[in-house]
C-alpha cells in the first residue's frame, strides 16, 4: 500500500465527513461533478499523482464550504501562517507604516526622531 501525500489524505478525509463514500462506485464521478472539475484530475489528486493548482483549490474549497486558504494551506502552496514566526519590524518598515511612502515625510520624521534621540539607524 502506498503512502498518501497528507493532501489526498486531507482531500478525502473532508470529503468523507461531507458524505462522500469512496466506497461506492462513481463517489469521485460525482466530486468532480460538484466541483466542476475533470475527473481526471479528481483522480490524479485523490492517488496522489499530482497536487492541486490555485484554480483547483478554489473549486475544492467550494464543495467542501471553505475557504479557499484552507485548501492552499492543506495543498501546501501557501503557508500555514500560525506555523509562520513573525519578525520584529526594521525602524525602516516602522517609518514606512507610519507615513507611507512619502520620501520628505520619511525625512522630516527622521530628523524629529534624531532631534529626541530616539532614531538610531
Amino acid at each position: 500500500m502506498t503512502q498518501q501525500h497528507p493532501f489526498s489524505s486531507w482531500l478525502t478525509r473532508e470529503l468523507t465527513l461531507r458524505g462522500y463514500d469512496f466506497g461506492k462506485y462513481g463517489t469521485k464521478s460525482r466530486f468532480a461533478r460538484d466541483a466542476e472539475l475533470g475527473e481526471s484530475i479528481v483522480s490524479r489528486v485523490l492517488r496522489d499523482e499530482a497536487l492541486p493548482d490555485i484554480k483547483t483549490c478554489t473549486a475544492i474549497a467550494g464543495v467542501l464550504g471553505c475557504k479557499t486558504t484552507e485548501v492552499l494551506i492543506a495543498a501546501g502552496l501557501i503557508p500555514d501562517e500560525g506555523d509562520l514566526e513573525p519578525r520584529p519590524l526594521t525602524p525602516r518598515e516602522h517609518l514606512v507604516g507610519l507615513v507611507g511612502d512619502d520620501v520628505l515625510a520619511q525625512e522630516a520624521v527622521i530628523v524629529l526622531l534624531r532631534a529626541l534621540g530616539k532614531w538610531t539607524a
